[in-house]
């Protein structure tokens, strides 16, 4: 009986330590694991970001932005005319941009009468665009803050090709101790070309016209130039981006 209780004795005492030796050598591995799975965890939350930014990228918009920047930089294939503009990229045939949106496709593909390129784009009432404004010529200035406010749009009954604006421009002359002018301009918006040309309505030293082109590829950013009102000489360039209020 005594040998028995013993024995017993013995084999609860290595069972135990058998134990102890299997949770010491379960253990380690247990917190190794843990440490990979927290890697695991941070890696997959920073490949989710990625996703996430990769979405937010807009595909079309850069390819737009790309072929934008070609067009601007291949040379006219229509003679060489400022008023002549291609019937689509993929086209050779010409119009001018007196015939764009009037109503009659004079383009065999009808390019001239498409609603995107008849569309005002940037130019609707109430839309703002802002930016900085570097002096090149005319008279030294330093860079100043500059906006372009348009104000009205009207498209004329008997001449569709061109889009009527009214608009005000804010310039914040830095190195002048009175406050920012702000004055009223009018002029004509070209259809196809993107292309918005100002004047002021009224005559002064710190009144310049201006002209704007959207030649990125979007509605949101055009590169401008500040210029005088009789010979649109550019004194000023500036790039400006839509502001949303």
């Amino acid at each position: 009986m005594l040998r028995s209780l013993v024995l017993l004795a013995v084999v609860c005492y290595a069972a135990a330590d058998e134990g102890q030796g299997l949770r010491a050598l379960a253990e380690p591995r247990l917190s190794a694991s843990g440490i990979r799975l927290a890697r695991l965890e941070k890696t997959i939350k920073h490949l989710k970001q990625e996703i996430e930014d990769a979405a937010k990228i807009d595909p079309q918009g850069f390819i737009d932005e790309i072929n934008a920047r070609l067009d601007a930089v291949e040379k006219p294939p229509c003679g060489g005319s400022k008023k002549d503009l291609r019937c689509g990229r993929d086209s050779t045939e010409c119009v001018s941009t007196l015939l764009l949106c009037d109503g009659k496709e004079d383009c065999h593909n009808g390019w001239d009468e498409d609603e995107h390129v008849c569309s005002p784009g940037p130019i609707k009432a109430g839309n703002v665009f802002s930016g900085t404004a570097t002096w090149t010529s005319c008279r030294l200035r330093k860079d100043h803050p500059v906006s372009l406010q348009i104000v009205a749009v009207k498209k004329a009954k008997f001449f569709g090709a061109r889009l009527g604006v009214r608009a005000r421009i804010t310039a914040d002359y830095v190195e002048d101790d009175h406050d920012a002018v702000s004055y009223e301009v009018k002029g004509y918006y070209v259809y196809g070309k993107k292309v918005l040309v100002l004047v002021p309505l009224e005559s002064g030293s710190r009144r310049m016209g201006a002209v704007c082109r959207w030649n990125h590829g979007d509605d949101e950013r055009a590169e401008c130039h500040l210029v005088q009102q009789g010979s649109l000489h550019e004194c000023a360039d500036f790039f400006i981006s839509h502001h949303d209020d």
